[in-house]
């Protein structure tokens, strides 16, 4: 009995670690990702097409970096300056 409490209690602990684990790996980066104004202030993602017809995106106003939670804001002057043409 105290050995199977204990072999137990082991696979408890190892399931939680590895529960944190996945966790921890499932944080995304920021990327960048097109982002156009449809209209009053709201902002949707680019077709593929409008990527394709507009391929300097990154350079220009397009240009927006998802933090994840729903928080989007405009790319940085030094990363639209190092991937303008």
């Amino acid at each position: 009995m105290l050995v199977r409490a204990s072999v137990i209690a082991a696979l408890a602990f190892g399931g939680a670690s590895l529960a944190f684990v996945a966790d921890a790996s499932a944080a995304k980066k920021p990327y960048p990702q097109c982002m156009t104004d449809d209209g009053y202030g709201r902002k949707s993602p680019c077709s593929n097409l409008y990527k394709r017809e507009h391929p300097n995106w990154r350079g220009g106003d397009e240009c927006m970096i998802d933090e994840g939670y729903g928080r989007v804001h405009s790319c940085s002057q030094q990363y639209k300056q190092s991937h303008s043409k």
